[in-house]
């Protein structure tokens, strides 16, 4: 895409302001700060990636994924994300300085499925096709979904729940509101148990932010008001540990089934050690390529679908092993 010089004057007046703010890598290389999106850019134009968080191994698999095959493909990626997934203006921030900046496409899994609507129009308005992955949003022209049908997963976690739990009180740990991703997987948990499992009663959900700690707090909580606690679903995999931690330091382990959601290595391995059940596994790095590869047909002119299921497995003792790795 050619810039005009007032253009590239004023997106690299952006990149001195926000490199002077300065700005923070993780360990595996993959956090990219918005500052480096306004360089030449690859032979094909620059992919700006800006992920809920890099602090969740889940986002930093499909933003490597994304890199790796974007590259390969002859584009610059720049992966960014706030510190959690409740930052919801961080992520916009970050959006809004790669539109400044003009990159060739966004990829985003937003924080807020109504928050990000703004946005969307205004990267349309500037010529910007928006991918989204893991987490869609409430509307705006983006061009392509690709990630997984969280209603039809958490619907496969009540199945789960159903079959391994004969009767009792459950609890639900959630994410974040107007997280998307979350919000489905428990809308389908929660259809199926009450349709299909009477015996099984709902007695809280509560928010807790995707986090390891924020799981166990809210699970702490929830045992000292239901000490008969018989289930625990958690909308994703770092607060199924974080529950799997509290439920074995109150000694509940044996009474208390928990399931969570992403298929993380750690997750299959907490499996593996006894500490939580199952997992509904979804594939990140499976997701990361497929986008590219929509950005490269939507920008040869080619029909691009709107919805991509990337498809999502249980994963329990019986085949943990083979989730060690991300798919």
């Amino acid at each position: 895409m050619k810039k005009s010089l007032a253009a590239i004057l004023s997106a690299a007046m952006l990149c001195m302001a926000i490199t002077a703010c300065g700005g923070q890598n993780n360990a595996s290389g993959t956090d990219d700060s918005a500052d480096n999106a306004a360089s030449s850019g690859g032979e094909n134009g620059t992919i700006a990636v800006v992920t809920k968080t890099m602090n969740n191994p889940f986002h930093v698999t499909y933003g490597e994924a994304i890199k790796e095959a974007g590259e390969a493909a002859g584009y610059e990626v720049v992966v960014s994300g706030p510190d959690a997934e409740t930052d919801v203006d961080k992520q916009i921030s970050l959006i809004e300085t790669y539109i400044e900046q003009g990159v060739t496409a966004i990829v985003t899994s937003a924080c807020s499925s109504t928050a990000i609507v703004d946005v969307i129009e205004q990267a349309d308005e500037k010529g910007i096709p928006v991918f989204l992955v893991d987490s869609g949003a409430d509307g705006g022209p983006y061009i392509s979904f690709i990630g997984t049908d969280n209603y039809a997963g958490g619907q496969l976690a009540g199945e789960w729940v159903g079959e391994n739990v004969d009767a009792g009180k459950c609890v639900i740990l959630d994410g974040n509101s107007g997280n998307d991703a979350t919000t489905k997987r428990v809308k389908g948990f929660t259809e199926v148990i009450e349709s299909q499992y009477p015996d099984i009663e709902i007695v809280a959900s509560d928010y807790a932010n995707c986090e390891i700690s924020k799981a166990m707090e809210v699970t702490e909580n929830f045992l000292a008001a239901y000490p008969d606690l018989k289930v625990i679903f958690c909308a994703n995999d770092n607060m199924a540990i974080g529950a799997g931690q509290a439920v074995a330091a109150a000694g509940l382990r044996d009474q208390t089934k928990i399931c969570g959601f992403d298929g993380q290595p750690d997750a299959a391995q907490a499996i593996i050690d006894g500490e939580i059940d199952a997992t509904i596994a979804q594939k990140p790095a499976t997701m990361g390529k497929m986008v590219v590869e929509a950005i490269e047909a939507y920008l040869a002119g080619e029909t691009v679908e709107k919805e991509v299921d990337t498809g999502c497995d249980i994963v329990t003792s019986e085949n943990a092993e083979t989730y060690l790795e991300w798919q």
